[in-house]
């Protein structure tokens, strides 16, 4: 297997940014990881794929270090998952260590997971490469190994249903179907996709699944993990409550994983820029280009319910559009770091969901749509180019959309049908 077939199968990071894999392949790491962290709270995914499915995830592991040449491979699973540890103990090749880590988060940030399995720091504003490694998703892999088309997608159904589950459905899925098949015990109820730390607060359940959707969380329509989304819904919402609110205790960026591992992220410096910048000429901090977007500033740190978070995003964004960059020395890990990790359990405490069953057992929930609307841009970089017309049949599995640039994806129709209707934003297949 080469990139250029990694590339055919329209395989991305089925995670974060969904970034085209074929394109992380053209590195040459010395040492390949597998981010099996799985560090959103009550997501089981990534655990059930190995559990049903390690040989793929450790054949997708081989043809990648097969491809970029690694020596080395570790999986960086968090060390409460013995039983998935010793059956990927009992089944990793040569040149595989299986490497336990803390169950804390964000463990499965991949400059945190990097330092926890293999003692190196990434350098602000470099690319994980240049420590010499490469970081993959589990289900990544999966796709890797599987060797054909990417159709499905695994994702956790979690929160406030009778039984949380892990299910695989068909990529273009609505929302709305998928939860169609779950018992949901709030009467009045909010969902959110992603994970409850990273993902989106979702108000139109007729978006569908991608190939980068991890989860679909449902959870009362007054629960923290909602009340605290809508309250930083604008950028308007994040500088007003800054300039409000804040009083420079520093917790966010006492507790910042990023700040821990020497980056120069300083959430706090974000919030005094907010509260005093003019839209004219803002005040910048270049180092907070580091940050991962975490979120445990605002939804852990803050004691006052502020948006360190969405400060920082603000002036990330504005630090790129005027072409900033961090210049400053080398790094070293904080003398604190190994006092300052937040444990799973205390998160979730404090995230309230510790009355949710957090559990989440591979299930067949019979999806079966009779439609999919398959988006063109469900990847990092340029969308996809149609390569079908209205009207045409297409069987699942087919090339529907190609990649247009360097940086972009292919995408597979998920189900045998008929293309409906193309648009900028999706494809349009219904079943015959």
């Amino acid at each position: 297997m080469t990139p250029r077939d990694v590339e055919a199968l329209g395989v991305i990071g089925a995670g974060g940014a969904g970034f085209p894999t074929h394109v992380k392949l053209e590195g040459t790491p010395d040492t390949v990881i597998v981010n099996a962290a799985e560090c959103e709270p009550l997501l089981h995914k990534d655990m059930q794929v190995i559990l049903h499915h390690a040989d793929e995830v450790l054949k997708g592991l081989d043809a990648v270090r097969a491809m970029t040449g690694a020596r080395d491979a570790i999986i960086g699973i968090k060390d409460k998952h013995e039983h998935e540890i010793a059956l990927l103990t009992a089944h990793a090749p040569a040149g595989v260590r299986v490497v336990p880590i803390e169950d804390v988060y964000p463990a499965g940030d991949e400059i945190t997971l990097i330092y926890m399995t293999t003692g190196r720091l990434v350098q602000p504003g470099a690319l994980p490469i240049t420590a010499g490694c490469l970081v993959q998703n589990v289900e990544t892999l999966y796709n890797i190994g599987a060797g054909v088309p990417v159709t499905d997608k695994f994702i956790a159904v979690a929160g406030a249903v009778e039984r949380p589950a892990t299910i695989r459905v068909p990529v273009g899925v609505s929302y709305a179907e998928v939860l169609s098949k779950f018992r949901i015990t709030a009467p009045d109820y909010r969902v959110r996709s992603g994970g409850l730390m990273m993902g989106v607060l979702e108000e139109d359940l007729t978006h569908v699944v991608s190939k980068r959707t991890g989860a679909l969380i449902v959870l009362p329509a007054d629960h923290y993990c909602v009340t605290m989304y809508r309250r930083f819904m604008t950028d308007h919402d994040t500088d007003r409550i800054a300039k409000a609110g804040c009083d420079q205790c520093t917790f966010c960026t006492e507790l910042c994983p990023r700040y821990l591992l020497g980056q120069p992220v300083r959430p706090e410096t974000a919030m005094r820029n907010r509260m005093f910048t003019r839209e004219e000429q803002p005040m910048l901090f270049a180092g907070n280009l580091s940050c991962c977007e975490c979120n445990l500033c605002t939804m852990y740190s803050c004691p006052e319910g502020l948006d360190p978070r969405g400060a920082t995003v603000i002036e990330k964004r504005i630090a790129r559009e005027q072409k900033l960059t961090w210049s400053g020395p080398g790094i070293t890990v904080h003398p604190m770091f190994a006092y300052r990790k937040v444990p799973s359990r205390m998160l979730k405490q404090r995230l309230d969901v510790l009355k949710f069953a957090d559990e989440g057992p591979l299930t067949d929930a019979g999806i079966d749509p009779a439609e999919v609307r398959i988006p063109l841009h469900e990847h990092a970089g340029a969308a996809a180019e149609p390569v079908v017309s209205r009207g045409q049949r297409v069987c699942r599995g087919d090339l529907i959309g190609r990649a247009r640039g360097k940086i972009s994806s292919n995408i597979h129709a998920s189900i045998d049908g008929v293309v409906e209707t193309l648009t900028a934003d999706h494809i349009h297949i219904r079943r015959d």
